[in-house]
Order: C-alpha cells, then structure tokens, then sequence
C-alpha cells in the first residue's frame, strides 16, 4: 500500500471503512432481533406461569391469519346470529343473513332470511333480488329435495310469488315501481340476470333520469351514484360506454358530485388536494393579523 497513489489509497480506506459500517449494522440488527425474539419468549413464558394448570392453550394471535379467516362463511354466522337476536327489526340483517345462506347452500335458512325480511319490509328493493334469487335456486334444486322441505316452501312463499316464474315476477315488479330508480334499479339487474339477451333494454330503464322518476338524488342509498356503481362493476355484463354516458349525464346534473367527476370520486378528491393552496385567513404576507 505504501506505493500506491494517494487518490488509490483513499479509495481503499474508504472502501474498508464502509464494509466495517455495514458489518457494524448487521451485527447491531442481529443483536436488536436476538433480543425482541428473547423479550417474546419470556412475555411467553410468564404468561404461560399466570395461566391455570388446567386452562385450554390460547391460540397465538396472527394478524395475517386474523384477516384471513379459513371458514369465511361459518366466521360470517357468528357475526350474524347476535344481530338477528339484538337488530332482528332492521331488514339489512336479513339480507345479510340470506346472502350468508345463499352461499351455504341452505334452502330452508333462506327462506327464514325471506320471511322474517318480508315482514319488516316487503317492499324493500333488496329483497326484490333476493326473491328472485331464491325462486331460480329452488327451480335447479328442488328435484333433490325432500317433499316436507318443498311443502314448507311452497306454503311459506305462496303468498310472495303465487304460481308465477321468476321472470314474471320480475316483470310486474318493473311495472309496479316504474317511477322509483332505487326499485328499477334492482328490477333491472335481475332482468339481466334472467335475460342477459335484454341487456339494452335493462340498462336503458336502469339509466332513465325523467323528472317522473323518484328517488333520483346522490343524498340517499341506491340511487344515481348506485346505478353507475352497478354499470361499472359488471351487474349488467360489459357496458363501458353505457357507464359513461350515464356519468357524464349525472355530472350535468349534478355539476358539484365528486362521484361523477372524470376518473371517479377518488380521482376528483386526489385533483382537489393537488391544486389546492393553503389560505391564511387571519395573517397577512408581513405576518401581521388582519
């Protein structure tokens, strides 16, 4: 090293300078880990002291076990079953309850989610969908069915549907509730889910905003901002450039919606803060107050 160049030699020292900072780092990082892994086995261990010989081991908890439970369905029905016992008057515990089943393949349980959500309120355009829903399930499933399952069943649903199919009931829903979007809305999901060949027609009452419908308003649930959720997300198969007709007919509307503004209410609100400056309202440039 003696005959090498002052810059070379510099280079060097430099170089063995940062290989002894990273060994220094590496060493403190496997120290501070030795150490957490330590802390966590004697927080382990004292726990497992205060606990009862005879209590059950506690399960260890995992954030990403936690959020991804293995049994969704079976977790969904302990959130739910307290709900129908403290909210059984409110109808979105039984939708939720229905959906839940729906899944599970429970036709009886289906039919107590129905019920007991027809009785709060009949009229509901969630449970439009659900009706239908459940009337199709039971047309491909009722063969393997049991004839006391099917009895209680057709008593139990007689006064919802009668005798008609689902793609009657379908239809004098739609003429039932022609003037309210949140209803049509529903109505014509299910007809493109009856009929995927209406599609034209189902968005086309879907999208209608004449003064004669109610309800056409972004300050309540299932309305304008429901109907282009419903277009974008595939409720009436591919229909981009319906979407954005719709979008674009809504921000005439409604010119101040976030919900409606090109790219969506994210994209808007992200602008909004990127051009945004900030405003001082009680101190002038000088750092006087005004």
């Amino acid at each position: 090293m003696e005959n090498l160049a002052p810059s070379e030699l510099k280079k060097i020292r430099n170089k063995q300078r940062k290989q002894r900072a990273k060994e220094d780092l590496e060493r403190k990082q496997a120290q501070e880990k030795m150490e957490k892994k330590e802390l966590h086995n004697k927080s382990r261990q004292q726990v497992a002291g205060d606990a009862e010989p005879d209590a059950p081991k506690q399960d260890e908890l995992i954030p990403e076990k936690l959020t991804r439970a293995e049994d969704p369905l079976e977790q969904a029905i302990k959130f739910l079953q307290p709900l129908q016992t403290l909210a059984s008057d409110r109808i979105q515990t039984h939708l939720m309850a229905f959906e839940i089943y729906y899944r599970k393949g429970k036709a009886l349980l289906m039919l107590q989610s129905i019920r007991r959500a027809h009785k709060v309120e009949p009229d509901h355009p969630l449970l439009h969908t659900c009706i239908i829903r459940y009337k199709l399930y039971l047309d491909v499933h009722v063969a393997r069915m049991e004839e006391s399952i099917t009895t209680v069943i057709n008593e139990t649903m007689k006064p919802i549907w009668g005798e008609k199919d689902a793609k009657t009931l379908n239809a004098e829903y739609l003429k039932a509730h022609k003037h309210s979007i949140r209803h049509v809305l529903q109505g014509t999901r299910m007809l493109y889910y009856l009929e995927p060949q209406q599609q034209k027609i189902a968005v086309s009452l879907a999208t209608c905003l004449d003064e004669g419908v109610e309800g056409v308003s972004i300050e309540v649930p299932e309305t304008c901002t429901d109907v282009l959720d419903a277009l974008k997300n595939g409720d009436f198969g591919s229909c981009s450039k319906e979407a954005e007709e719709f979008r674009v007919k809504c921000q005439e509307k409604y010119p101040l919606a976030l919900a409606f503004k090109e790219g969506g209410a994210a994209a808007a609100a992200a602008a909004a803060v990127a051009s945004s400056t900030p405003v001082f309202n009680h101190v002038s440039p000088t750092g006087q107050e005004n």
